[in-house]
């Protein structure tokens, strides 16, 4: 028992003896390494020749549902400049940088490359090119340019010396008006100084070293990354590159994942782009993104699906020698790529779209009066939407114009006429071209063409700073990247008949045998409308009202359910088919697609109130501010507009006035209180300098009174005049829907009363190809439409493509379809003339006849008759069903 203790102290002496010699030897290693030779390793970790070059991640696959692809990345040869070790002498450096920028800008201009350039300050003339066609995001985007570069901050010691006590909001906005004064080529100058650019070259041989430098400056905020001094270079400038490499300090040719669309404009409605960084700074940051130099997903899939398409990026930490050359890698860590989207999207149907879209709008140029009540000189605008009817799936998403994505892929490769093109157009130079085109002069008598100009290209008024940019208040320029098929809020014309049938036949009013004579005009409240472009149609049931697109049984139809129901019920049944949403309910306006989408409404009649009180108020706004009543009489001047030196007294005045005068539009008489009116316009003129002045009672009442002829007796009594729905019913008056609602309704229609939500991506994979996550068919609403409803309207839309107003696009056409035509114009005949306009050609159909699978919706801008988009239906279905056909018969117009 003692021999067993003896042992067992022997043996924990031993275990703490160990313990205690290597604690000893730690402790000692720790002093050596922190103490001794501490100083020597703070500066290896220090030297700047050791340094983290983060490797990009391929972008995810953007894929066809059958597999093509749509958007890829390829690996390309980059021309990259590490820059040389710090520590060396800097005029040495210098030196060296301009001698080899010089050499490699020559190698590059021999070979036909050009310089990774998405510097926004340009040269030959001095001008700013920031990527957005809004003006006041482009001065925000100037501002930050310029404050980035610290153009600010002698600008807030001069204003911090005269007002030392001034909020950071007030110096903020203050530095920003200022910045904003500095131009273009007094930005390049102070530049020049900040990079230290010598004279003897010239301004774009100045502009391509200030690149590199600025690079430099603004990778640096984010760590150290080499600055890439051109992207995607052939294989053959790369080699040549790599043989000069010792005659070239820091450069370096290296490989890098780089996007790209294979079929350049091919959907590019619905793909997007990838662009620099330009808003949401702080948001990519947390994220990881490196602002100075990552690109993200714009508009479309690519924005919509960022997070699943970035990837992971990896990274190598390196060891550089002195003229900045990866001698050794230490260390590496992989990129990993990212996931990959595959869409619903047919690329052959997509390109029978886009491709018929463009001829059918060649065609309408080269014939611009090849049709009655048109001028199709300016059909620069379309959209079509095809659809799987059984799941929501969208086939086709077609926007023209459209831009080719690769542009924005290489920096550099956007030239200043397409950046003018798609985002500073010269409306001016536009609109004078399209005055005298159609000698719109002649429309306002008595006024010039200056004055012509400022009415359909107005000056915008609320851009600070420049009050030069025009606005394109009447959609007639072609833009590139606005997407026609979901953002263009347009009057669906006769393609809205069929909605109009099924709440006819829901409601009871009518049967598919009930008959009206067409005479080809209609009474509406004792005015006899004429529809002179359709004539007489005779006697005419449901079938044959459709398919001849009879306007005025389709008015009868909503003066018999407004009788009987009231106003609203038109919209109950288009709600239901995806046609705007209920007035007042949470539910949101949306088909589901994934991709930005404005939605419609249609007529009903809280809307209808809205819309008038919006109308009416600035109609009023107008009259006051130019001392003249509705009839032409003077009254006392008031500018009701906001101001941007108004107090918040009197912001709250103008408000309360500008509320008042909307309750008065939409309750009427009722709602008028007029003793309320004279005290907030006398307070008003009290507290508002610029409507400061003495009102005699006579003055208010002839005031209050104009009010009141305005918002009472001319706006609250149309509110409830049947033309409102009767209008609504032939799909004008205040009927607006995009493209792919209109599709959707279709789509619905078709498959017997099902609405799906619409969809773009059918599935995600992993780079492998794996399936991570697949999408569903959804079911929206069933609208419970008596399937016997549905049945009698699609015999109308049978009969529009056998023997109606779409028969001639139809004709011999192998597969049975069905669809509508529409016309339909912007207000009235009259106003679209005074602005050169001509009708929306719509078509909407579905097919084949008797087990429907797809759906479409086809619109040209200026197009004339609904007739001529029939044709590029057709030629998408021969695409889908692969028929071949194309589009070889002559293609003329039958009526709408």
């Amino acid at each position: 028992m003692k021999n067993k203790k003896h042992h067992n102290i022997t043996r924990y002496t031993t275990i703490i003896i160990i313990m205690v010699l290597i604690f000893t030897t730690m402790a000692m290693r720790l002093f050596f390494l922190q103490v001794v030779q501490g100083k020597e390793y703070k500066e290896q970790s220090n030297n700047k020749s050791i340094r983290e070059i983060p490797d990009a991640a391929p972008r995810g696959d953007i894929l066809d549902s059958k597999g093509n692809k749509l958007a890829t990345s390829i690996q390309g040869y980059v021309l990259v400049y590490n820059q040389p070790d710090e520590d060396e002498n800097t005029d040495e450096s210098d030196s060296t940088f301009f001698a080899t920028m010089d050499k490699v800008f020559k190698i590059l201009d021999e070979n036909g490359e050009s310089q990774q350039d998405d510097f926004e300050l340009k040269v030959n003339p001095f001008r700013f090119e920031f990527r957005s066609d809004d003006e006041n995001t482009r001065n925000t985007l100037e501002v930050k340019f310029k404050r980035d570069r610290g153009l600010n901050e002698a600008i807030e010691k001069k204003i911090k010396s005269k007002n030392e006590d001034i909020s950071d909001d007030d110096l903020k906005t203050q530095v920003n008006r200022e910045l904003l004064k500095i131009s273009a080529e007094d930005t390049f100058k102070a530049l020049l100084k900040e990079y230290e650019i010598p004279n003897g070259y010239s301004l774009e041989e100045q502009r391509r070293f200030m690149i590199i430098r600025d690079t430099l400056k603004m990778q640096s905020f984010s760590g150290y990354k080499p600055v890439t001094i051109a992207s995607n270079i052939s294989k053959d400038t790369a080699f040549k590159f790599l043989q000069m490499l010792n005659e070239l300090p820091g450069v370096d040719v290296s490989t890098q994942p780089i996007r790209s669309y294979p079929n350049g404009e091919l959907g590019s409605a619905f793909l997007g782009y990838i662009s620099k960084i330009a808003s949401n700074y702080e948001k990519y940051t947390d994220k990881g993104y490196d602002i100075s130099s990552d690109y993200v997903g714009q508009a479309g899939i690519e924005a919509a699906f960022e997070d699943r398409l970035k990837g992971s990026k990896g990274g190598r930490i390196v060891k550089l020698n002195k003229d900045g050359r990866v001698i050794e890698e230490l260390g590496s860590r992989d990129s990993y790529p990212g996931q990959t989207v595959q869409l619903t999207i047919d690329k052959d149907v997509q390109a029978a779209a886009e491709k018929a879209l463009d001829e059918r709008m060649a065609e309408l140029r080269q014939n611009p009066y090849g049709q009655q009540r048109a001028d199709t000189t300016n059909a620069t605008r379309g959209a079509a939407v095809v659809i799987n009817v059984n799941t929501g799936a969208i086939i086709a998403l077609a926007s023209r114009p459209g831009y080719d994505p690769n542009d924005f892929a290489t920096p550099g490769k956007l030239s200043t006429e397409q950046y003018n093109k798609y985002f500073n157009p010269d409306l001016e130079e536009f609109g004078r071209e399209y005055i005298r085109a159609r000698n719109i002069t002649a429309n306002y008598p008595g006024k010039t063409e200056d004055e012509v100009l400022n009415i359909l290209f107005p000056i915008d008024k609320s851009i600070k700073n420049n009050t030069t940019i025009r606005q394109d208040v009447y959609d007639i320029y072609a833009k590139h990247f606005y997407n026609y098929a979901t953002q263009s809020l347009i009057p669906p014309g006769s393609t809205f008949k069929p909605m109009t049938a099924i709440a006819g036949l829901e409601s009871g009013v009518i049967t598919p045998y009930s008959s009206y004579y067409d005479n080809g005009t209609y009474n509406q409240g004792g005015r006899l409308v004429r529809f002179e472009l359709d004539g007489a149609n005779g006697l005419v049931n449901l079938t044959t009202a459709i398919q001849r697109s009879s306007n005025p049984y389709f008015m009868e139809v909503a003066r018999l359910i407004r009788e009987t129901f009231g106003d609203d019920i038109l919209a109950k049944y288009a709600w239901k088919f995806g046609l705007g949403v209920p007035t007042g309910s949470e539910e949101k306006p949306a088909t589901g697609i994934e991709i930005p989408e404005k939605f419609g409404q249609v007529y009903n009649t809280k809307s209808n109130e809205n819309t008038y009180a919006n109308t009416y108020l600035w109609k009023i706004m107008s009259l006051l501010k130019s001392g003249l009543d509705d009839k032409g009489n003077s009254v006392v001047k008031i500018d009701l507009y906001d101001n941007d030196n108004d107090s918040s007294k009197v912001k709250a005045l103008k408000k309360e006035i500008k509320t008042l005068i909307q309750n008065s539009i939409k309750g009427g008489s009722n709602a008028f209180d007029k003793e309320k009116y004279k005290e907030v316009f006398s307070e008003l003129t009290k507290e508002d300098p610029n409507n400061k002045k003495d009102i005699s009672d006579k003055e208010m009442n002839s005031l209050i009174e104009a009010i009141y002829y305005t918002a009472v007796s001319d706006a609250n009594a149309q509110l409830d005049v049947p033309a409102n729905i009767e209008n609504a019913a032939i799909g004008q008056g205040l009927n607006q829907f995009t493209p792919l609602q209109m599709a959707d309704y279709i789509a619905t229609l078709a498959n017997g009363g099902t609405r799906y939500k619409l969809h773009l991506v059918d599935k995600f994979l992993d780079s492998d190809g794996n399936v991570i996550e697949e999408v569903k068919p959804e079911v929206l609403e069933k609208t419970e439409v008596k399937a016997e409803n549905i049945e009698a309207v699609k015999a109308g839309m049978e009969a529009v493509n056998e023997k109606g107003t779409a028969s001639q696009a139809f004709a011999n056409f192998p597969i049975k379809t069905a669809g509508k035509t529409g016309t339909a114009t912007i207000g009235s005949q009259e106003q679209q003339t005074q602005i050169g306009r001509t009708d929306y050609a719509e078509y909407v159909g579905y097919a084949p006849l008797d087990n429907p699978e797809i759906a479409v919706c086809v619109v040209v801008f200026d197009g004339g008759m609904g007739s001529g988009s029939a044709y590029i239906a057709r030629d998408i279905y021969s695409a889908y069903f692969n028929l071949n056909q194309g589009n070889s018969e002559e293609n003329s117009d039958a009526g709408e």
